[in-house]
C-alpha cells in the first residue's frame, strides 16, 4: 500500500531511511535492529550519518542470507543473494545493484574498524521489508519470506455489511493468490451464529490453512473459535473489531485488534487544536450518552479541551432512531452547524457520535470555513466522498491511495485541505491487511513468537503510512498482552 501524507515527521523516516535530526556521524546505541524476530548482537552499535541508520555490513548481509565479499584494492563490499548483487564503496554514495548504478543517500563509512552500510538500502534491495518503529527505537527487518505452502483464511463481512474489509481481503487475495482462502460471516450474523461457526469450521478443516484472520469478530466468533480449537489447537487466530465480550474474545484469539475509542476522546480534541480550533462542538443524544463509554469519552473530550484552553460545547441533537428518524437528525445538523459557526467563529471544530451526522456536518463545515478533525468512525471512505460529491469507480473501490487522492484534490479545490482530516485508512481494512501480513511473518518464523508488539506495530505503521500507537487492554480481570488497542495519526491533506 502506498504511503500517504501524515501529520508527523516520522513519515520521512519511513520513506527514506530513518531520518534523525543529528546530521553528524554519531553512535545511536539506543536504536536496536530486529531481524526476523531476533535482535542483532552487533559488535559496533548502529550509527547515524546524514540522518540515516548504518550498521555493520557483515552482520546485515549474512543475517539476510547473502554471501559477502570484500575487495581491499577498491574498498568495496558486496553482498549476493538469490541473483541480486549489491556493491558499495566506502566513502562513496555511488553503488551498484547487479551492475546498474544507484545513488545512496549516505555513503558507507568505517567506525571502530567496522564497515557500516545503510540499513534500509541494503535490506530492501535484497528483498527484505523494513519498518522503523520510533516508539520502541527499533528497526524491524523481515527478510525475504521463505517459500511456503501454508494458507491463511480470512473471514470478513460481505459488501453489504462493510465493503472496506471485503476489499481488503480481496487485496490480500490479489497479492498472495491461492494462499489466501476467503470466507464471510452472514449478513444477519446476530441471528445466524451457526453459519459463522460453520464457516470457521470449514476453514479449520482445510489442513493447509494455518492461520485465520477474522474482521469483524462478530457475535458467534467466540463459539466459532472454540470449534476451530477443537479441530486445530495450533491454529493462529487474529480477531479484529470484536463484537463480543472483550474478556471472552481475549481468552480465545492469539491477537486481538480494536480501536482505542476511549483515548480518541483525547486525540480528536488534540487534532482539532493542532488544526487551529479554539472551540470544540460535540453533538450527541440521550441514547448515546446512556452508553458508558460514549459518556466517559465526552467527559474526556471536555477535560482535554479545558487543558488546551479551548471552549467545549455540548449540543443535544435529535436521535436518528426517534420520531424524525435520520432525516430529522441530518436536517438539525444542516441548520445548527452554521448557527454555531456564526456564534463562535471559523476556529470551531465539530464532532458527532452518529454516522448519519457526518455527511451533512462535513458539508456545512466546509461551506462555513470551520474545522472537521475526524468522523465518529474515522476513514477516508466515511462520508467524505459523499460530502464532496465524489464518485469512486467500482474498479477502484479498494484502491485507498486513489481514494485519498480524490479527496485531497476535492478539498484543495474548496480551500478546505487544512480544515478537514481523518485517519489514513479504515481500521477494518487495516486489520485485515495487517492481520494477514502479521500472520505471514509469524508462520515464516520472522517474529518473537505469536505475540510480538514491535513487529505488529511496524506492520500497522507501514499499512497506515505513519505513526500508530498500540496499548494493551486492561479489564477487571487483568491486562492482556495480546489484546491491542489501536490509535492512528491523521492525514494532512494539505501536505504536498
Amino acid at each position: 500500500m502506498k504511503k500517504v501524507a501524515i501529520i508527523a515527521s516520522v513519515v520521512a523516516l519511513l520513506a527514506v531511511g530513518f531520518l534523525v535530526p543529528n546530521m553528524q556521524v554519531s553512535e545511536a546505541s539506543a536504536i536496536r535492529v530486529m531481524l526476523d524476530g531476533e535482535f542483532l548482537n552487533l559488535q559496533v552499535p548502529p550509527v547515524i550519518s546524514g540522518g540515516r541508520v548504518l550498521v555493520p555490513f557483515r552482520a546485515l548481509f549474512e543475517g539476510l542470507g547473502a554471501s559477502v565479499g570484500w575487495a581491499e584494492a577498491t574498498s568495496t563490499v558486496t553482498g549476493t543473494r538469490a541473483g541480486t548483487t549489491v556493491s558499495l564503496v566506502i566513502g562513496s554514495r555511488n553503488a551498484t545493484v547487479n551492475g546498474q548504478p544507484r545513488t545512496l543517500d549516505v555513503a558507507p563509512t568505517v567506525m571502530n574498524g567496522r564497515t557500516m552500510v545503510p540499513l534500509r538500502f541494503v535490506s530492501e534491495t535484497l528483498g527484505a521489508a523494513v519498518n522503523w518503529v520510533e516508539r520502541h527505537q527499533t528497526v524491524v527487518v523481515r527478510g525475504p519470506a521463505p517459500p511456503g505452502t501454508f494458507r491463511i483464511g480470512v473471514m470478513t463481512g460481505t459488501a453489504v455489511q462493510n465493503e472496506e474489509e471485503l476489499r481488503a481481503a480481496e487485496n490480500m487475495k490479489r497479492k498472495y493468490g491461492d494462499r489466501i482462502v476467503l470466507s464471510t460471516y452472514p449478513a444477519r450474523f446476530t441471528t445466524e451464529t451457526e453459519t459463522t461457526i460453520s464457516n470457521l469450521r470449514a476453514l479449520a478443516a482445510d489442513r493447509s490453512v494455518r492461520a485465520i484472520v477474522i474482521v469483524q469478530a462478530v457475535v458467534g466468533t467466540a463459539a466459532g473459535i472454540d470449534e476451530v480449537r477443537r479441530l486445530r489447537p495450533d491454529m493462529l487466530i487474529i480477531a479484529g473489531t470484536p463484537g463480543e465480550d472483550r474478556d471472552v474474545i481475549a481468552a480465545r484469539a492469539d491477537i486481538v485488534l480494536q480501536t482505542d475509542d476511549m483515548s480518541r476522546g483525547r486525540t480528536i480534541v488534540e487534532q482539532a487544536h493542532r488544526m487551529g480550533a479554539t472551540t470544540f462542538v460535540h453533538y450527541s443524544f440521550a441514547r448515546h450518552m446512556a452508553n458508558a463509554m460514549l459518556f466517559e469519552r465526552r467527559q474526556l473530550m471536555e477535560q482535554t479541551a479545558n487543558r488546551l484552553g479551548m471552549r467545549f460545547v455540548f449540543v443535544d441533537s435529535p436521535d436518528p432512531t426517534g420520531e424524525g428518524g435520520v432525516p430529522g437528525t441530518q436536517q438539525f445538523i444542516m441548520e445548527d452547524v452554521p448557527r454555531r459557526i456564526a456564534q463562535f467563529g471559523t476556529a470551531t471544530a465539530f464532532f458527532g457520535t452518529n454516522c448519519s451526522m457526518m455527511e451533512p456536518m462535513i458539508r456545512q463545515v466546509i461551506a462555513g470555513g470551520a474545522i472537521f478533525p475526524e468522523q465518529c468512525c474515522p476513514s477516508p471512505y466515511h462520508a467524505l466522498p459523499g460530502a464532496l460529491g465524489l464518485s469512486i469507480p467500482q474498479a477502484r473501490q479498494g484502491d485507498l491511495p486513489f481514494v485519498i487522492g480524490l479527496i485531497r484534490d476535492a478539498l484543495r479545490r474548496v480551500n478546505a485541505d487544512k480544515r478537514v482530516s481523518t485517519w489514513p485508512v479504515p481500521v477494518n481494512m487495516l486489520y485485515v491487511e495487517a492481520g494477514v501480513e502479521y500472520a505471514m511473518a509469524v508462520l515464516n518464523g520472522q517474529t518473537m513468537g505469536r505475540v510480538d508488539l514491535i513487529t505488529l506495530e511496524g506492520i500497522l505503521m507501514d499499512m497506515a503510512g505513519g505513526p500508530v500507537t498500540l496499548s494493551n487492554l486492561t479489564t477487571p480481570r487483568g491486562t492482556y498482552n495480546h489484546y491491542f488497542l489501536f490509535l492512528s495519526s491523521s492525514i494532512d491533506f494539505s501536505a504536498r
